[in-house]
């Protein structure tokens, strides 16, 4: 979970929604300053009376498109996407500090803990995916998503925050610094393999790809995005994105061990894509200036697990 970001003041919060969305907030400029709730690490959330304020700190790979694609897909009868509002001046993504931010209607079923779905539950998330995968196509609907194209958008960032381990220069930047140099030292050649294996695995998905239709994915189905509870309801659509139907089924293999089937070399694809812009991630944290604070041990642990010591 993210901590509050003090470059963000509530009272920049408050402002936004009381100027995009007076008609939802009892006493408009008069409300209650927003309330922070340390959940998620892909952004800062806050409730602010019947709204939620959603802060994203993914930054890299943004597209404000993504959210309006929710936009349509609810818009088109698809009730159980959670898609964000837009405001006033009919924009769905603003800015507060340079940060991107979306505002829902509040759900207080979101707040609650999740459990593992039943079959049926996971049997009913897979259809409505292939209903959304029955979507339009990228010309029709009318929001900028992005397309697949089999790269990887975090190499640069991976072989820099490698490097930055490997020369010991991540050492004097942050007390994590001198434990990523260990880690990638004593993992470096299954770094490599997992490198070498993504690269000829994409080489052949853009092959196989080269004559199919792409579909609409949402491509981060975790357990925090599905409310299973209530039928099925899917929810952060930021990383929405033109692409084969296994991208989501992937997704639903890592967060619920799901068998929705799929082609092995795509399944394997978004699989190793996935670990190895994890392990860009934090590891470009640890290798630039950090703290070590809480959120800097719980980017750790999730380090370590997907580039385990042993």
């Amino acid at each position: 979970m993210l901590m509050e970001n003090t470059l963000v003041e509530r009272r920049s919060l408050l402002r936004l929604v009381s100027d995009q969305f007076p008609d939802r907030l009892p006493g408009g400029a008069e409300a209650s300053e927003p309330e922070f709730f340390p959940l998620g690490e892909d952004s800062w959330s806050y409730r602010c009376g019947p709204l939620w304020i959603s802060v994203r700190r993914d930054l890299d790979g943004h597209f404000p498109g993504a959210y309006e694609a929710a936009v349509r897909l609810r818009e088109s009868g698809m009730d159980f996407v959670l898609a964000p509002l837009a405001g006033r001046d009919g924009r769905v993504v603003h800015t507060v500090a340079g940060l991107p931010v979306v505002v829902f209607a509040y759900a207080e079923r979101a707040l609650v803990a999740s459990v593992h779905p039943t079959a049926a539950q996971l049997d009913l998330l897979c259809d409505r995916l292939r209903r959304i995968h029955g979507f339009s196509s990228p010309a029709e609907l009318g929001a900028q998503v992005p397309v697949e194209d089999f790269r990887f958008p975090f190499e640069t960032d991976l072989e820099k925050a490698l490097q930055a381990a490997l020369d010991g220069a991540a050492a004097e930047r942050g007390p994590y610094g001198r434990r990523l140099a260990e880690l990638v030292s004593v993992r470096s050649d299954h770094l490599a393999a997992l490198r070498r294996e993504a690269a000829d695995v994409a080489d052949r998905c853009a092959d196989l790809w080269r004559t199919e239709r792409p579909v609409l994915t949402h491509g981060d189905l975790s357990p925090d995005n599905v409310l299973f509870g209530a039928g099925a309801e899917i929810l952060d659509w930021g990383g929405a994105m033109w692409a084969p139907p296994e991208r989501d089924w992937s997704a639903l293999i890592r967060a619920f061990g799901a068998r929705p089937g799929g082609r092995e070399p795509f399944l394997r694809f978004y699989a190793l894509r996935w670990t190895l812009a994890e392990i860009a991630e934090y590891a470009a944290r640890f290798s630039a200036p950090h703290r070590g604070d809480a959120d800097d041990r719980a980017m750790w642990d999730r380090l370590t697990r997907y580039l385990p010591a042993g």
